[in-house]
């Protein structure tokens, strides 16, 4: 196995999608600021997996030696002067061709680009192609996508986390190349990550599965597309937020703070999830905060229909 650290750009969707606004002398990297986005800005985009694995990218190519070696990143973001974990690739392999080409994919990642044009942030190699030109481009593109790792070990954490600089530090901020790291060093990384997002008080880790597997879950279900369009959808049909167990309303109670506040709750279980297990819609609850601690008091979680019968 090979440990690194590979810094990404940062990305106001967690890495689901590219960001607008980076190009020019603002963009990380000279593709950004010539493109407007980088192909890491789907690293974690699990709508994009093909036969359960997501194709990655990472500036590093490994020599012929070490071509058939596991490989393992933290991936991590530079801001403020500070370093800080956002994720994970465990276990991945080199994928020297690429990813199949998948027309699901392409259209998704043609869908984001469009996003970009309309906000007139992707460069003039792209603004000026049609949608099939934009097609038959990421196509080209696509053999830089080398890394292939299964959706269970595409670790995206809910929120970055400070990297203490005993456990990990270098002067070189821009890290452009990912940095080989010894393996004592990434297990520490790993552990920072388990023991800040799911703090030992935190009722949610009592699953059989164990700490891991929940961090896995929680990355996935914070997938901030999927919670969007759920409130979307919520809002169109509804033109307010509340409580879907209690009818909490925060901006009747709380005036303009309160508006556009709800949490979102992901009604399965992580006990009943698999690998093959994507969010959707429908598994997303609107409820207040109160609602989703109690949801989550029981073993196995109460259901929204049980919830709503106790609060009756």
């Amino acid at each position: 196995m090979i440990y690194l650290v590979q810094r990404l750009i940062l990305n106001r969707y967690a890495w689901t999608k590219p960001s607008p606004g980076r190009l020019g002398p603002t963009g990380e990297g000279d593709y950004v600021k010539e493109n407007g986005f980088g192909h890491e800005d789907w690293n974690f985009n699990y709508e994009l997996a093909i036969d359960d694995c997501i194709y990655g990218y990472a500036y590093y190519q490994p020599n012929a030696q070490k071509r058939s070696e596991l490989f393992s990143f933290a991936f991590t973001i530079y801001q403020s002067s500070k370093w800080f974990l956002a994720g994970f690739y465990l276990e991945a392999t080199f994928a020297p061709d690429g990813p199949p080409l998948n027309n699901r994919v392409l259209n998704e990642k043609k869908c984001h680009l469009l996003e970009l044009k309309h906000q007139y942030s992707v460069g003039r190699g792209w603004s000026r192609l049609t949608e099939q030109g934009i097609i038959h481009k990421l196509k080209e593109e696509t053999r830089w996508l080398h890394w292939k790792v299964h959706v269970k070990n595409a670790i995206r954490l809910p929120e970055p986390i400070e990297i203490p600089h005993r456990i990990y530090n270098t002067k070189n901020y821009r890290l452009v190349r990912p940095q080989e790291i010894n393996h004592a060093t990434f297990n520490l990384l790993r552990q920072l990550s388990i023991e800040t997002v799911l703090p030992e008080d935190n009722d949610e880790i009592a699953f059989p599965e164990g700490r891991e597997l929940f961090l896995k879950h929680r990355a996935r279900e914070r997938n901030p597309a999927v919670v969007q369009l759920a409130k979307t959808l919520f809002l169109r049909k509804h033109r307010r937020f509340f409580c879907q167990a209690c009818s909490f309303d925060f901006e009747k109670v709380y005036g303009e703070l309160g508006r556009g506040f709800i949490e979102a709750h992901h009604t399965i279980p992580v006990s009943q999830l698999s690998s093959r297990s994507k969010t959707k819609v429908i598994d997303i609850a609107l409820i207040c905060p109160n609602c989703h601690r109690m949801v989550h008091r029981k073993r196995p979680w109460l259901t929204m229909g049980k919830l709503k019968t106790i609060l009756q």
